[in-house]
C-alpha cells in the first residue's frame, strides 16, 4: 500500500501521513493512489483542497479544533506558523458538483507538498 504524506511547504514539516490520518478526496472516499489526487467528482475543476477525516486527526490538528471549540478556524504548521488550512464545523462547503458538503477539515494544496511512498 502507498503511503501519503503531507508536508508544510515552507519547513517540510509532515503534517498528515496516510499511515495515522485518513485523507480524503471531495466526496470522503480514501485517497491511497497518486491517481485520485488532481481533480474533484467534476473533471472540470481542480480540486483546492485536501480533506482529513476528523476521526484520525494528528495531535496538533485535535489542539487546534479543540481551541476553536469545534467551530471554525485556521490550521497553523505547528513548525512554522504558516496558515495551511482550516475547519469549519459550522457553515460547511459544498463541493463544486454541488451534491455533496465538503469534509469539514481540510489542508491547502497550495500550502503543501504531497509525497508518495
Amino acid at each position: 500500500m502507498t503511503v501519503i504524506s503531507i508536508k508544510c511547504q515552507k519547513c517540510r514539516f509532515e503534517l498528515v501521513s496516510s499511515e495515522s490520518s485518513s485523507i480524503l478526496d471531495c466526496h470522503e472516499k480514501l485517497i491511497q493512489n497518486a491517481a485520485r489526487v488532481t481533480y474533484s467528482c467534476n473533471d472540470n475543476f481542480m480540486e483546492n483542497n485536501w480533506y482529513l477525516s476528523s476521526n484520525t486527526l494528528p495531535d496538533w490538528i485535535n489542539s487546534s479544533i479543540e481551541e476553536g471549540d469545534w467551530q471554525k478556524g485556521k490550521l497553523i504548521c505547528p513548525n512554522c506558523n504558516l496558515r495551511v488550512g482550516s475547519f469549519d464545523f459550522v457553515s460547511g462547503m459544498k463541493c463544486p458538483c454541488k451534491k455533496f458538503i465538503l469534509p469539514q477539515i481540510h489542508l491547502v494544496k497550495s500550502k503543501v507538498d504531497i509525497y508518495f511512498r
